[in-house]
Formats: structure tokens, C-alpha cells, sequence
């Protein structure tokens, strides 16, 4: 079975985040019909072209030609279920959809009309480049060379998609979503943003601290090995950090200060090469490390092979699939279609190829006449109705869950006594700004309460998601096996590092590992440290940079990929009647974030590097002005001087609805971060507070 079998998405328009998105549909079984301009997409010279094009089939349509786009319009009325389309809006009117279709609009900006949508005019324009200051040996921001803008937008265009036709399949109308590379970098701010608010309001908060000053917490540091390679460190909770210490030989007491141990660990990490250490760090089991890698060497990873991540026909080796259904499994077609290949049949409306929705209606976004409009055609949410259970931590899953509750679905947290670890870090910041729009409730599941109230939530849920390790759901009661026995048509989605075969299978993972493991740390660096064994305060600086540049984002992409398995998982229950198990994991994400390296094939160029002064490229990079930092692509340019919380504060953001006014428990009215994916209906919530509903769920229960 696929789980999108009998269902036309047609794709019209430009680019990779286009593509990226149709290609999750088209890997799980979507007919996807590519349209492109005559001599096609001018994005097909990215060498990643050959991979988001895959299994498509491909149509040229001149559309300042008006019978030609009449054919076209015909065509879409009479065979498609969904468009994904970067068409501007008074070009999109002229095509008139249906009122069948699931319509998603896929932008640059939002927030602005007067730029193209590159994610780095974006991206500065937003103040992403802001959070790169201190990785070169220079003031001001750095390019963000990761798009992970890209990857982030087309992971939202294929959820808005699928959540679309979920609601179709129970019986709603079409309905218009709006996703853009900007409102995807919102996913990449992790509580910055609210902090700056309640400091604004004269909280007594610590102030961010000095890039170029900043060490890596001890955790989560890099460090060299014997080999001169560097290592990449996770052991982000004090059981992982103390296993490592007992590992590698350390005794770190507190009457030793944390630069001094830093430097003894520095020194004593470059005993062994990093093979030899990797060898241990296997054999434990339980500490969280990685050699970092470029993109091209994380294609032979270990993990990667057995995990299916990357797959090969022939000589071309490229991404596999976005996630692994049990039931409802996809397949990585190897084959790419030629510009025009495909031609449109001219089609009458009304072809009964045609899914047709079972209520009538006009398509959110459209009026009578083919122009689009903006108001509110009902309020029922496309997962209305759809229960999530969530049992993880950190960012991860929970972001990704929280995706979904702005997409209407209910999300019930469940979180140990005293709360997912993540709400102690940070001031809280990061944890409220995952758990948009849930509710919470405190379980032990070591105790028989708690494993009751678990078992009666995931027998009434729809959606099971959790970020154990292998063994521990077993070990809770909430594993697949159990979980499908209070519930057959549960959907169960496991959350890993590495993923559920390998060697890593077992082991612990956060954000740094991916990072450092996929290639993305490099190629913000603009390329490998060199391979000579440092001292003193280039080791540091050098361990200061890596740390830098290994950003949070393996977490947020992680984040999108979640709900769109979710999405392909209820889409799939919907056409066959199955519940599944799904497996979802960070080298996964990560990988498709470096999508634009993550396929081999006779010929292919070399990824190009950015300037290690994180600059950019001559072409397409930051600039240093007699007005501050600007960002240029040669026919445009935007001020790159500004950081995203400040951009968050602006009227143009709001007016966007890039943020929304929102109530947290404690702290009052506050702006959040708008919906990754923008549709009618939403009054986005604030977030919840650890055990805040737990009465009301246990007496809904019952208990």
C-alpha cells in the first residue's frame, strides 16, 4: 500500500523548496505533475535538482499564453487533488481552482513584496544572520550558509498539503494554507524572542552573552583527537555527561573550576585518535559523540546505510525517504523527468479521475469570480478532531507537535513530575516556545496511576509520539505493540537519533551530533579545521568556532519532518484503514537540510564552501557598508544589522502575522511566534505550564 495511491498533486512554479515538497508527496505515492516554463526551471543547475525532480512527471506551460493556461487551468480543475505553487496571487486567480482543491502557496517573504525570496536576502532581512556573530574573527553577522530555510519551508508546504487533504478525506472542502521561507525560520528562533518581551517589561534577566567570548558548555564541547580530526560532544543531561567522564578517564570535582578542566579535557581528549575513542564510545553505548563530518563522507555513515537514508541505483547515490511507515512504506524513485516529457491532456472539468470532496464549497481563498480573498470560510481547523499524545522532551518532537496543534489537532503532553527537563533550561524560554497551543498533564508512568492514565489516553488518541531510546517504551507500557492493543488504528511515531537500525540504534542523541555528523558545521565554516594538532588558545578558539557554527537547527528540522510523517501517517489511515508504526530520526533531517550536497552521481560538482571570514560568497553574500552589514545577491540587497527578536518586534512582522498575540499561564499576553503554516481559522495558543491540566484530563478520563 502507499499511502497517497489515487491522489494528483500538481506543482507550479520555481525552485527547490517546491520540489522538495512535492518530491515527499511523490515518494509516497502521489502522481505529481511538475509545471514548468518553457526550457523548464531554471533551478534544475543545482546539482540536487536530479533529486527533488525525481519520480515527477514534468509538463511545460507558457503561461502568458492564454490557451495554454486555460489547458492548464482545465487540467488542475479536472485531475488535481492538491496545487503547490510559488505563483504570485494575481497569477494564481487567472487559473480559477475548484472548489475541491487543497491549494498551498509557497513564498519567500511575507513580509515584504519588494525582494525575491532567496533565503538569504531572507534570512538577514529576518535576523537570522545575527546569530551567527562570532564564528569569524570580526564584528557583525555571519552568513547562514545551512538553507535551512529551504528545507524547513517545502517539510511545511507537504504538511499544509497532506493536512489539507486529511480534511478533504473527512468530508471538508478544499481549503488555501500559505508557507514561506520566512515564516519557516520562525521554527529556527528557540525563545529569544520572548525573553526580549518580558525584559522589555523590566524582568531582571541575564542578557544574552558575548559570541566571540563564548565557550561551549562542557556537554556539549568539540575536541580534538591525536588524529588531529575533532570530536563532537552531546552529554547534554548529568547521567550522559558523567558516563563520559568514567569513559574517557576524567574525575571533574567542584573544587575545580570549569576553564581548568576545560583545558585538562582538551589536552587528555588528544591522546587517542578519534577512532579509538569512537570505538569506546560504541561499546558504552551510552555516550553521546560524534566525528564530524562533511556532507559527502556522512553519505557512507554507518547509520545513514542502515537506516536507508541514503539509497543507490547504479552510479547515483541520494536522500531516501523522509521517514519510515511500517504499514505504508515510500520509495526513492532514481528516475527525473526531462523538461515537457509530460504533456497535458485538454480536459474537460468535471473528469472523473477527479477525488471529489463529499461537501461543496468554495476553496478557502478564492471568490466566485477566480480572485483570491482573505477571510475566514469556517472554523474547523483541517485536524479538528484529532487527538496527539505526546510523551518527549527537548525540542524535537515537541515543536513538531506543536505544528500540529496550530493545525487544529489537540496535543496532550505528558510530562514526568516536574516537567520536561528542557523547561529548567534556560530560563524556560526554549520550552514555552515548543509547547505552543498543548495541554499538559504530569504522569509517573512507574507507578499504576500513571500507567493507567497513559494506557486510557493512547486508547482515545489518534497520534502516539515519543522520543525514547529503544527499550524504554517496552519498559513504560507505551511501546507499538502495547499501544496498538488499547488501540488498533493508533499511529506511532518514534522520535530517534540516528534511527531504528544501526549502530547508534541504541544510543543517545541531541542537536550537536547531527550537526557535526551531516556536514553542516564545515560548510558553515566554510570548510575542515586544518588537520594540525592546536595548543593553549587556538584549541579553544578553534573548539569555540566549531561550537558556533553547530547551531540548534538539527533539532528544528528534526521538528519538520515529525509533522510531516504525522501528516502521511493520518493521510495514509484515512485511504486504507491502517495505524501504523512511523519512525522519524535527527540524522534523517539533517541530511535532507543539506539536501543540496546529499546525492552523487558521475560529474557532479563539488559543493562550493562559503568564506571562512563568513562572508558568503562573492556573488551572494554579506557586505560591510558606511551604513553597517548589508546582504547582496548583486541586484538586491537588504540590512542584515538587526536580530530576529528585534525583527519579531516590528510592525511589518505582526502585520505578516509572523507573530500572534498569545496567553501564557504565568507571564501574561505575550507575541509568540506565528504558525508555521498560515491558514483560516487559526487563534493560535500560548503555551502550558508542566501539569497545568492534569485534573481536568484525569477526570475527562475518568480517574
Amino acid at each position: 500500500m502507499q499511502a497517497l495511491e489515487g491522489i494528483t498533486v500538481v506543482e507550479l512554479g520555481l525552485g527547490p523548496a517546491l520540489g522538495l515538497a512535492g518530491m515527499v508527496l511523490a515518494d509516497f505515492g502521489a502522481r505529481v505533475i511538475r509545471i514548468e516554463p518553457p526550457g523548464g526551471d531554471p533551478f534544475r543547475s543545482m546539482p540536487s535538482s536530479r533529486m527533488w525532480l525525481r519520480g515527477k512527471r514534468s509538463a511545460v506551460v507558457n503561461l502568458d499564453d492564454s490557451a495554454q493556461r486555460a489547458r492548464l487551468g482545465r487540467f488542475i480543475d479536472a485531475e488535481a487533488d492538491a496545487l503547490i505553487t510559488t505563483l504570485d496571487d494575481d497569477r494564481l486567480a487567472q487559473l480559477r481552482p475548484a472548489n475541491h482543491l487543497v491549494l498551498c502557496r509557497v513564498r519567500g517573504f511575507e513580509s515584504r513584496t519588494d525582494l525575491p525570496g532567496y533565503e538569504g536576502l531572507v534570512a538577514a532581512a529576518c535576523g537570522r544572520m545575527q546569530s551567527f556573530a562570532g564564528i569569524a574573527d570580526r564584528s557583525g553577522p555571519g552568513y547562514s550558509a545551512l538553507m535551512v530555510g529551504v528545507h524547513a519551508c517545502a517539510q511545511m508546504a507537504a504538511s499544509a498539503t497532506l493536512s489539507g487533504l486529511f480534511a478533504r478525506q473527512r468530508g471538508a472542502p478544499g481549503r488555501a494554507f500559505t508557507v514561506s521561507i520566512e515564516r519557516a525560520l520562525l521554527a529556527y528562533e528557540m525563545g529569544g524572542f520572548l525573553a526580549a518581551q518580558l525584559r522589555a517589561r523590566g524582568a531582571d534577566l541575564p542578557r544574552p552573552p558575548d559570541p566571540a567570548a563564548t565557550m561551549p558548555t562542557i556537554n556539549y564541547h568539540p575536541v580534538q583527537c591525536a588524529d588531529g580530526r575533532w570530536l563532537q560532544l552531546g552529554n547534554l543531561l548529568p547521567h550522559l555527561l558523567q558516563g563520559f567522564l568514567d569513559e574517557v578517564g576524567l574525575v571533574w570535582t567542584e573544587e575545580e573550576d570549569v576553564e581548568t578542566f576545560r583545558d585538562r579535557m582538551l589536552a587528555h581528549m588528544q591522546t587517542r585518535p578519534a577512532q579509538e575513542w569512537m570505538t569506546r564510545f560504541l561499546a558504552n553505548g551510552n555516550i553521546v559523540a560524534h566525528a564530524y563530518q562533511t556532507t559527502q563522507e556522512a553519505m557512507d555513515d554507518p547509520d545513514i546505510l542502515a537506516n536507508g537514508h541514503a539509497v543507490s541505483a547504479g552510479d547515483v547515490t541520494q536522500l531516501g525517504v523522509v521517514a519510515r511507515l511500517q504499514a505504508t512504506p515510500g520509495c526513492a524513485s532514481f528516475a527525473t523527468p526531462e523538461p515537457g516529457e509530460f504533456e497535458l491532456p485538454d480536459v474537460a472539468p468535471g473528469n472523473p479521475h477527479r477525488i471529489e470532496s463529499a461537501a461543496a464549497g468554495q476553496v478557502a481563498g478564492i471568490d466566485g469570480s477566480g480572485r483570491l480573498r482573505h477571510d475566514d470560510t469556517g472554523s474547523d481547523l483541517p485536524l479538528a478532531g484529532t487527538t496527539i499524545v505526546e510523551f518527549a522532551t527537548i525540542i524535537a518532537a515537541p515543536l513538531g507537535c506543536s505544528v500540529l496543534a496550530d493545525l487544529g489537532a489537540r496535543v496532550i503532553k505528558v510530562e514526568s513530575p516536574g516537567g520536561d527537563p528542557f523547561r529548567a533550561m534556560g530560563g524556560g524560554f526554549g520550552a514555552a516556545r515548543v509547547n505552543l497551543g498543548k495541554e499538559s498533564i504530569e504522569l509517573d508512568l512507574k507507578t499504576a496511576d500513571g500507567r493507567e492514565t497513559a494506557r486510557r489516553l493512547i486508547a482515545s488518541a489518534d497520534v502516539l509520539v515519543h522520543n525514547f531510546r529503544q527499550g524504554v517504551p517496552e519498559k513504560l507500557g507505551i511501546d507499538y505493540a502495547a499501544a496498538r492493543a488499547l488501540n488498533p488504528r493508533i499511529i506511532h511515531v518514534g522520535v530517534a537519533g540516528y534511527g531504528p537500525d544501526g549502530p547508534g540504534a541504541r544510543r543517545p542523541s541531541t542537536h550537536p551530533i547531527p550537526g557535526a555528523a551531516m556536514g553542516g558545521v564545515f560548510y558553515q565554516l566554510g570548510g575542515a579545521p586544518p588537520a594540525q594538532l592546536l595548543s593553549g588558545a587556538a584549541l579553544r578558539d578553534q573548539a569555540r568556532r566549531l561550537f558556533r557554527a553547530n547551531e540548534v537547527n538539527p533539532d528544528p528540522n528534526t521538528s519538520m519532518i515529525v509533522s510531516t510523517a504525522v501528516l502521511l501517517a493520518l493521510v495514509a489511515r484515512q485511504q486504507h484503514g491502517v495505524g501504523q508504526a512511523v519512525a522519524v530520526d535527527m540524522f534523517c533531517a539533517s541530511a535532507y537540510a543539506n539536501f543540496d550536497d546529499f546525492v552523487r552521481f558521475p560529474g557532479k560538482p563539488s559543493r562550493e564552501y562559503p568564506a571562512p571570514d563568513q562572508t558568503g560568497f562573492p556573488h551572494y553574500g554579506l557586505r560591510r557598508t558606511a551604513q553597517g552589514w548589508v546582504f547582496c545577491t548583486g541586484a538586491h540587497q537588504v540590512s542584515a544589522e538587526q536580530s530576529m527578536p528585534d525583527f519579531l518586534q516590528t510592525q511589518a512582522a505582526r502585520a505578516a502575522g509572523l507573530v500572534v498575540e498569545a496567553k501564557h499561564p504565568e507571564w501574561g499576553t505575550l507575541l509568540r511566534p506565528g504558525p508555521l503554516i498560515a491558514t483560516q481559522g487559526q487563534i493560535p495558543a500560548g503555551p502550558c505550564i508542566a501539569g497545568q491540566h492534569t485534573s481536568e484530563i484525569k477526570r475527562a478520563l475518568g480517574l
